[in-house]
């Protein structure tokens, strides 16, 4: 099942010398030659198990005018006219054919296994981290969606980071509870990574930090660092003060961050 993605922050801000440019309302257009793409967004995308749709945009130098784009991945297949991923705003009259231009700037990403394959492409865990991502735009002069005006075309060509998603779930665990002052708390998870290679969650060697939040404090603290062997989490900590525990997994360059669930525990005096 392909989910879709909402991009926080992509909308039609003017920034002091770019604009984030969506599908949007046709401007004036002025100064054609003099425009650019500085930026392709998003810079990064979390997959889990299955396709994500992206909400791509582009920043250019063009404040105020009527700006369309088109963005892709990597090739595939035989074709030099196919990509792994494709999207547009504007109605492509010319140009490769599985491009998506329905749905306003936004295309699916789709890293799982036995997908697509061909040229230096290959699905699967080894797209994690950046990857190549090329933006084309133009000022449609004439207003009417479609890339027939005949010139003000720039491109640009960037990266893209994919990101593979974590989960605890609900597994967090702190007990007993409630405990006393100066005894153990034991706490376990389970740590799940996206398995791009079969489409399903696995547990995977990961750090995880354990963290707390003491009854009237407002932010946790790291207590601890460990490694969650084969993504399980098993360790014990000191009672000291009643409050909230959590695992926390901080992002690295193939996997996203990810937070469990809290599990408050009561320590009652020492005897």
């Amino acid at each position: 099942m392909i989910k879709r993605t909402v991009m926080v922050g992509l909308a039609t801000t003017a920034l002091a010398s770019t604009s984030l440019l969506l599908a949007g309302p046709a401007q004036a257009a002025k100064n054609v030659e003099s425009c650019s793409i500085t930026d392709i967004l998003p810079d990064r995308v979390v997959i889990g198990t299955s396709a994500e749709r992206v909400q791509f945009g582009v920043r250019t130098t063009c404040d105020d005018q009527d700006v369309k784009f088109a963005v892709r991945g990597a090739g595939i297949g035989t074709s030099a006219h196919a990509f792994w991923f494709a999207a547009c705003n504007y109605d492509m009259l010319q140009g490769p054919t599985n491009f998506d231009c329905t749905h306003g700037g936004s295309g699916v990403i789709n890293p799982i296994g036995g997908t697509y394959r061909g040229y230096d492409f290959v699905p699967g865990n080894d797209l994690t981290g950046p990857n190549p991502i090329y933006a084309g735009a133009f000022v449609d002069a004439d207003h009417n969606a479609k890339d027939d005006d005949g010139g003000g075309h720039f491109e640009l060509s960037e990266t893209i980071t994919l990101l593979r998603q974590t989960r605890f779930g609900d597994s967090l665990d702190a007990s007993p509870e409630p405990v006393r002052k100066g005894k153990k708390i034991n706490l376990t998870a389970d740590l799940e990574t996206a398995d791009w290679n079969t489409g399903t969650w696995e547990g995977v060697d990961a750090t995880v930090q354990i963290q707390f939040r003491a009854v009237g404090e407002k932010k946790y603290r790291t207590v601890e660092t460990v490694t969650a062997t084969g993504g399980k989490v098993d360790t014990s900590v000191v009672a000291k003060r009643s409050g909230d525990w959590r695992a926390h997994h901080p992002a690295t360059e193939a996997t996203a961050a990810s937070t469990s669930g809290s599990d408050y525990v009561k320590v009652k005096p020492a005897r």
